[in-house]
């Protein structure tokens, strides 16, 4: 039995791994779904979600768990992810990349997003006034995120979004070093229909950081609603033989 940490995305909550996580129970294996601050039924003020906020919060789901875990994060939790596994490299069996970004140290989410010459999302964040949040509108959502999940899922999924993503954790750089976050084995599900992280954007950072196992899933941004199935099989794919 394998140890499973889902971590979710901009905007969303653990109720985003509501298909997945049967799956991998269904496997055997041990799931958490884990709400970042300020996200899903998490309460934390928006003006104290921070990077490190997010960071410790896995980290100390980390120090829980007796053996070494299977750590999953989709979008700007791939940037969550590394920076744990920098920070505890011996509680991580494996790291997971969801159309996720996976960062070269010194850089940022909205760096990698502005750089990004085919991701169609960014011109359509609006900023709140004391540009501390990220809003998104229901076409922007359809669009570039969720655009080849059927329409039942993205219609129960929208209204559970954040209205406004915090910004400061999406613009500190991650810090990382071959001999602690290199040293953990690494996945990546790339998904080729992502309006939001271009697949040519996930090829550039899968050059800067080789993973040991890539899976193409003909999927949008968020996998565990358009192809669920597909993504759960590659997860259960990646179970250590004993947790």
């Amino acid at each position: 039995m394998a140890t499973y940490i889902l971590v979710h995305g901009a905007w969303h909550g653990a109720w985003a791994w509501q298909e997945v996580a049967p799956a991998l129970e269904a496997g055997g294996h041990k799931v958490i779904a884990a709400s970042l601050p300020g996200h899903g039924d998490d309460k934390t003020p928006a003006s104290e979600v921070t990077m490190q906020a997010y960071v410790q919060h896995i980290v100390e789901l980390l120090d829980r768990q007796a053996h070494p875990v299977v750590l999953v994060g989709h979008s700007m939790s791939g940037a969550v992810i590394s920076q744990v596994a920098e920070e505890r490299p011996e509680k991580v069996a494996q790291l997971v990349f969801v159309a996720a970004f996976l960062l070269r140290s010194g850089e940022s989410v909205l760096q990698a997003m502005q750089s990004d010459k085919h991701g169609k999302l960014l011109p359509h964040v609006r900023f709140t006034a004391d540009q501390s949040g990220g809003i998104i509108d229901e076409a922007a959502v359809r669009d570039f995120i969720y655009n080849e999940t059927p329409e039942d899922r993205r219609r129960l999924a929208t209204p559970r979004l954040l209205p406004s993503q915090p910004i400061q954790p999406l613009g500190v750089p991650v810090r990382l070093s071959e001999a602690r976050f290199g040293r953990v084995p690494r996945a990546y599900a790339k998904c080729q229909h992502d309006w939001l992280l271009s697949p040519a954007a996930q090829e550039q950072m899968l050059a800067a950081w080789p993973c040991d196992r890539v899976f193409l899933l003909e999927a949008d941004h968020v996998p565990f609603f358009s192809k669920p199935a597909e993504l759960s099989a590659a997860l259960l794919s990646l179970a250590p033989e004993k947790d």
